[in-house]
């Protein structure tokens, strides 16, 4: 098995899993569970390595290069860029998810890395 890449958390890692293995790749998560519970030592530690069979090396090395397309990836409505960020919540959202009472988000603003601007997009599931 050979490392094709690697993560800081065990959520990009597993994501890159399945899309690797939605192609027909073998693909594994190695220290997930160690930067989970220990995840100051993420760093240290390398990350979390996403690996594959020998020769499958190329080939997943070639996926995980490529920028993901299709339907339901956000794009920016002035550039039609893809490198965006949704700002994280609120700290009056962190607060209600610690009280557990429910959030009144309608949307949320996102950010384009590559003209500057910000927009905002609905939560899923919202009319």
């Amino acid at each position: 098995m050979k490392t094709v890449a690697t993560y800081s958390t065990p959520d990009e890692a597993h994501l890159a899993v399945a899309r690797l293995q939605s192609a027909g790749i073998a693909a594994s998560v190695r220290d997930d569970l160690t930067v989970s519970t220990m995840w100051i030592y993420s760093n240290a530690m390398g990350g979390v390595r996403v690996e594959v069979p020998d020769e499958e090396l190329p080939d997943a090395m070639a996926l995980l290069g490529e920028k993901p397309t299709g339907e339901g990836l956000l794009v920016c409505p002035s550039c039609g860029s893809t490198d965006l960020h949704v700002r994280p919540l609120s700290a009056l959202a962190a607060i209600l998810v610690l009280l557990q009472l429910p959030l009144p988000l309608r949307s949320r603003t996102v950010d384009c890395r590559a003209c500057g601007k910000s927009f905002a997009t609905r939560e899923p599931g919202r009319a």
